[in-house]
């Protein structure tokens, strides 16, 4: 049985749909807890690049923002759950989200990982790297990828 659903959201509209597609079709596990996961990029890996050391101050806004983008990213899915009568709880991690994704849903005791694709092509995947195939070749878990054309 389906209990505990782990959904990973970002800033992106497939994770938003995900989260949506989420709430709305596994509604019938009555008895389950959602958890909405976001991971949060490490500072450093944000900064001008190796040729550039950044200011206590500048890596102090930096962190300041990310968390700002955090809050608004669990909020607007926060608010997706409240519509659809689902209780969710939120956890942030800070590094790479493929692999954090599912080292948290691990962590979790995740039954079901929700996440969102971008639909791209085999080529730019190879290229840039592809989180949800990530997700479905390495979590312990179910993984439910939601794309475009399902919602």
């Amino acid at each position: 049985m389906v209990n505990n659903i782990v959904v990973a959201v970002n800033e992106s509209e497939e994770s938003i749909r995900a989260c949506e597609w989420a709430c709305n079709h596994l509604l019938a596990a009555q008895s389950y807890t959602m958890t909405l996961i976001h991971v949060q990029p490490v500072t450093s890996s944000v900064s001008a690049g190796p040729a550039y050391i950044l200011s206590d101050e500048v890596i102090q806004l930096l962190e300041f923002d990310t968390k700002r983008t955090t809050q608004r990213i669990l909020s607007r899915a926060l608010h997706i759950c409240d519509r659809y009568g689902v209780k969710a709880e939120t956890h942030v991690v800070i590094g790479e989200a493929k692999k954090k994704i599912c080292e948290a849903a691990a962590k979790l005791g995740a039954h079901l990982l929700v996440v969102g694709s971008h639909g791209r092509t085999s080529f730019i995947r190879a290229i840039w790297g592809s989180v949800s195939d990530y997700c479905a070749r390495n979590a312990t878990c179910p993984v439910v990828v939601i794309n475009r054309k399902a919602f």
